[in-house]
């Protein structure tokens, strides 16, 4: 039988009643479904979103209430560096740096055994020059010597001094002294990149290849 307004008109007060709350019931579950579920989810997609973009906010305040002091911290160590790089030689200039080491050991009064320099050591953006010492003189000579060393614009490190028991020699007391002096030298960028290539070759055992 169909149902049409003049039945529902017709049925009983309590029935009435039951049929409304059945259409509100799936008008509420209509609504639930189709409109409030959606809004919630985008709604608790837009907090998330929020509360990101609410925490690089504070970040970036922190960053610009901080910017002066990264910036003159950036520039101290510019100065540094550009200090550190000022003390060491270029490739041109470890010749006339190690005759330097030996006429300094010469002047303090030490009789040169041995001056050998060793093999480069590569770093990633210099290298160690090791250069074998060894000298006679007196205690305080080699103190002197070592002093005048130290005090040079460039860097030169001493390390590995041994010495052996003072002998008497012509009225004086001397000792033989043996360390090593290494200094360091900027290396170009071409000369990196090729030192690179080595290695990488030689891991892989192919035969270096001639530039």
């Amino acid at each position: 039988m169909a149902i049409t307004l003049n039945t529902i008109v017709k049925l009983p007060k309590s029935q009435k009643i039951l049929i409304l709350a059945g259409l509100l019931v799936i008008i509420a579950g209509l609504y639930a479904y189709l409109v409030y579920l959606p809004a919630s989810a985008e709604i608790e997609k837009k907090k998330v979103e929020m509360s990101r973009l609410e925490t690089q906010v504070r970040e970036l305040r922190t960053v610009a209430a901080n910017m002066k002091r990264f910036q003159e911290e950036s520039a101290k160590l510019r100065e540094e560096l550009e200090l550190a790089m000022a003390q060491l030689p270029t490739s041109k200039e470890i010749p006339s740096l190690l005759a330097n080491v030996s006429n300094l050991g010469k002047e303090a009064g030490l009789e040169f055994l041995l001056f050998r320099p060793s093999p480069e050591v590569t770093r990633e953006f210099y290298a160690e020059i090791p250069v074998e010492i060894k000298v006679k003189g007196t205690y305080n000579e080699v103190a002197i010597f070592f002093d005048k060393v130290s005090k040079l614009p460039r860097i030169v490190n001493i390390s590995g001094v041994s010495m052996e028991a003072a002998k008497e020699e012509l009225g004086r007391w001397e000792i033989t002294t043996a360390c090593t002096a290494t200094t360091f030298k900027f290396i170009e960028k071409a000369a990196v990149d090729l030192a690179k290539e080595k290695k990488v070759e030689e891991k892989k055992g192919v035969p270096p290849t001639k530039k």
